[in-house]
């Protein structure tokens, strides 16, 4: 008798299948990269804020906002801005490497 209870302590309950499928689901309904884009857009600094509202075409007076006050439009305006700078800078790497290691003399024509 003491065995068989000793034997139901140590065998794992098995969760029932609807907190399964919903812990499956948690993993790729993008709600965790979202958490991270919010959190992100909300440490960048105003300018950058600024940058990418503007690059996506929304006013850059909205840089104050937090990422969870946009509306899913605007979102997606956040979105293309982001997209559009990556493809700015790309350019710029392809055509020059690393931008951080151009020289003030390279711009200037009177240097």
């Amino acid at each position: 008798m003491i065995q068989l209870a000793r034997q139901q302590e140590t065998q794992p309950q098995v969760p029932n299948a609807a907190d399964s499928i919903a812990a499956c689901k948690s993993l790729f309904n993008g709600e965790a990269t979202r958490r991270k884009l919010k959190k992100m857009f909300n440490s960048l600094p105003d300018k950058s804020r600024g940058l990418v509202l503007i690059a996506g075409g929304l006013p850059a007076r909205d840089y104050q906002r937090q990422f969870e006050s946009f509306d899913d439009l605007e979102l997606q305006k956040i979105r293309k801005g982001m997209q559009y700078l990556k493809e700015v800078v790309v350019g710029f790497d392809k055509q020059f490497g690393d931008v951080r290691r151009l020289k003030h003399y390279q711009f200037s024509s009177t240097h």
